[in-house]
């Protein structure tokens, strides 16, 4: 019999697969969980309970599921938008600022979308300053633009050349920008295409302009033939048409404004006037007849917009038949390959990041120092993983993004070793955390980096995320319900990133749809401050004997802690109130959820060599705690010793304080194979573990 005090000093690696039971060869086994559930692992190895979901609203509709969106117009002024479709059928958007409702006097501000639950799936979104810009397959792009807080419109997109082919249940399902323009891709009859606006501006598609005026278009000037002292197309003003010239649709003279400032104006009605052996002088009537034409203004200064078009300088315009485009004109791209290359993602990085069903591109000018062009344009091939209509998470210098499948998520990055993106699965040694598919992912990089991904079965699970400290940690985050929707949202006040999230809970029996976000990370000392409830309120003020505002969760369970001390469970009433064991200013109230750390089978060696398949008994735990209160040890969930915190010079009338050190406990169980330890916490109190050392007999 050998006795061996192995230390788990970490728990960086997360929870990990089953299938990798039996690799204690592998240095991450020793760093690995077989269960870590409601914990977020530290980059720097511990694990920290993860905080309550706090009630924010209930879902616009009940019956249906919403959309969050993050909305950052600075650090100080973010938003969430709800999107969700009313119990008539009607589109309609909802702002969360400052964790709460965005009010329009007495009620919500809400506005009408033209986007129903289930066009929610395919609705992508990219924002530039106060403008949101939206596309769905189904709907024309169009733009959301915020002026206030409860001041917000929604508008179609007007673009100047857009591509006949869009039209009704034909329009782009994927944007980003790039280098200066608004980059647009996917209509459904042509999934592998990408359409780029002109540099700088957003709204003009066109693939090949010229700048006014062109070389020809001083050849016409308008004379001030009516002595007004303006040279501006009003009647009796005239231009003299030269011998071989001929003027039509599409001609140009040069003038002023009624204001004085130069303009050219372009012909757009159907008179062809023909100078043929001597020069033609044409007049501007307002009511023309043989070498006379509408005038460009009428006599109160209004354009003819009906037959001129006015041009300043430098504004664009359509080019001529035979030139080639400019440097900074829109441009259309198509990605071809053997496999199917629908477009679901782009992401602006050096090069635009593109991922389709089939594989990973990059798209750019043709070297590293030029500028994607009409005439400087290099598509590359750079995997063949395929993508998942998911939207990526830019993280650092990678994209984290769904293969094809929804069941891994992979990190596509540049390797300067290999010259090359190349992309890697984050979940090898975590197949099974994924479960049925991602459907969505949100990223918290503040305080510490966490990726969030939202399952297809509504379960939702994280990964800490510290490529350069080789820390990739999932861990599961389970609350009673389903997740149905995720964002994340910077709170300048907290100097944090939140995570929102609607879910679906049973409520007495029914279903409810609630919006809410997660508390900040218990800091201590005061456990006063610890809040470990879903879907909860505080109230906090003069003590009281009984807490009302909980009619969302009216006949449900709840866990209580007032003043920093756990209270027994209460029913609430239908009236949304409970009443206190004692009076307590601070009470936190909401759904309880436990947390759970269960390590990998132990392996700390024998005289003959592995431990693993040898009967052993684990005498003792000591684990290492920070900012702890309550929790317990045991070889499984059913049997778990208590740990006791409250030293014995403390008063018995206050809540026991946060401990930070090791705390021991006799391990309740005999010998066995398999050498496991869970630790729990389950009261609405504060746990974070740093280290565990167990105390192990071998029997040789």
């Amino acid at each position: 019999m050998s006795i061996a005090t192995p230390a788990l000093t970490n728990f960086t690696a997360g929870e990990i697969s089953p299938r990798l039971e039996g690799r204690v060869d592998l240095s991450r086994y020793f760093n690995g969980c077989r269960l870590l559930e409601n914990f977020h692992v530290h980059p720097h190895g511990g694990v920290t309970r993860r905080s309550g979901f706090r009630f924010a609203a209930q879902a616009g509709n009940q019956a249906e599921r919403s959309l969050l969106v993050a909305f950052e117009f600075n650090t100080e002024q973010t938003y969430v938008l709800e999107f969700f479709e009313d119990p008539e059928g009607q589109g309609r958007m909802r702002v969360f600022k400052d964790q709460g409702l965005v009010m329009d006097g007495e009620t919500p501000f809400e506005l009408d979308t033209p986007y129903a639950a289930g066009d929610f799936a395919d609705l992508r979104q990219v924002q530039s300053n106060d403008t949101l810009f939206l596309v769905h397959p189904k709907h024309p792009p169009r733009k959301l633009t915020r002026s206030g807080h409860a001041s917000w419109s929604l508008e179609t997109v007007s673009f100047i050349g857009q591509p006949e082919s869009w039209g009704q249940d034909n329009y782009p399902s994927v944007v980003c920008f790039f280098e200066e323009r608004l980059v647009l891709a996917a209509t459904p009859d042509r999934p592998n295409s990408i359409w780029f606006s002109r540099t700088g501006d957003y709204f003009d598609l066109r693939t090949n302009t010229r700048q006014a005026p062109l070389d020809d278009w001083d050849d016409l000037n308008i004379a001030d033939a009516n002595s007004d002292g303006r040279c501006d197309g009003k009647q009796d003003d005239d231009f003299v048409l030269l011998d071989g010239m001929v003027f039509e649709s599409g001609s140009v003279v040069k003038g002023e404004t009624p204001a004085g400032d130069t303009r050219w104006f372009r012909y757009q009605g159907g008179l062809k006037i023909s100078a043929s052996g001597s020069d033609v002088t044409v007049t501007f009537k307002d009511s023309p007849a043989g070498n006379q034409i509408g005038s460009v203004h009428s006599g109160a200064g209004a354009l003819n917009g009906s037959e001129w078009q006015e041009l300043s300088l430098g504004e664009r315009i359509a080019s001529p038949a035979g030139l080639d485009p400019l440097d900074d004109d829109g441009l259309e791209i198509t990605l071809s390959s053997a496999k199917a290359n629908a477009i679901v993602f782009m992401v602006s990085k050096a090069k635009l990041w593109v991922g389709t069903v089939g594989g990973e591109w990059t798209v750019g000018g043709a070297s590293a120092s030029e500028a994607l062009s009409p005439s400087c344009v290099k598509a590359s091939h750079e995997g063949t993983s395929g993508a998942e209509r998911v939207v990526p998470l830019p993280v650092g210098y990678a994209t984290l993004f769904v293969q094809r499948g929804g069941k891994k998520i992979r990190e596509m990055a540049y390797r300067f070793e290999s010259d090359a993106f190349v992309s890697q699965d984050l979940t090898i040694l975590s197949e099974h955390i994924t479960g049925p598919g991602v459907v969505r992912l949100a990223y918290a990089q503040e305080p510490d980096s966490l990726v969030y991904c939202l399952r297809s079965d509504g379960a939702l699970v994280s990964l800490t995320y510290q490529r350069d400290q080789e820390v990739l940690a999932w861990a599961r985050q389970v609350t009673a319900g389903q997740v149905e929707d995720i964002a994340c949202v910077f709170n300048s006040a907290a100097g944090r990133d939140e995570l929102w999230a609607v879910v679906k809970r049973q409520v007495n029996g029914q279903t409810r749809r609630f919006v809410e976000f997660m508390e900040a990370e218990f800091s201590g000392p005061d456990n006063k401050a610890a809040f470990f409830v879903d879907s909860g309120l505080t109230y906090e003020g003069p003590e009281v004997s009984s807490v009302s505002g909980l009619e969302h969760l009216a006949g449900e369970e709840v866990a209580v802690l007032a003043d920093g001390a756990v209270q027994p469970k209460r029913t609430v009433s239908p009236a949304g109130e409970i009443d206190l064991d004692r009076p307590a200013g601070v009470v936190h109230v909401g759904l309880a959820y436990s947390s759970t750390l269960v390590p990998m089978r132990i392996e700390a060696g024998s005289m003959r060599g592995t431990a693993q398949s040898k009967k052993k008994r684990i005498v003792q735990v000591t684990a290492r705690f920070h900012d702890t209160v309550g929790g317990k040890i045991g070889p499984d969930k059913t049997r778990l010793e208590p740990m006791h915190f409250r030293p014995t010079s403390g008063a018995m009338g206050a809540p026991p304080a946060v401990w930070s050190g090791d705390k021991t406990v006799k391990f309740p169980k005999g010998w066995d194979r398999d050498g496991l330890l869970a630790i729990v916490q389950d009261q609405p109190l504060p746990m974070t573990v740093l280290m565990v050392v167990p105390e192990v007999l071998v029997n040789e």
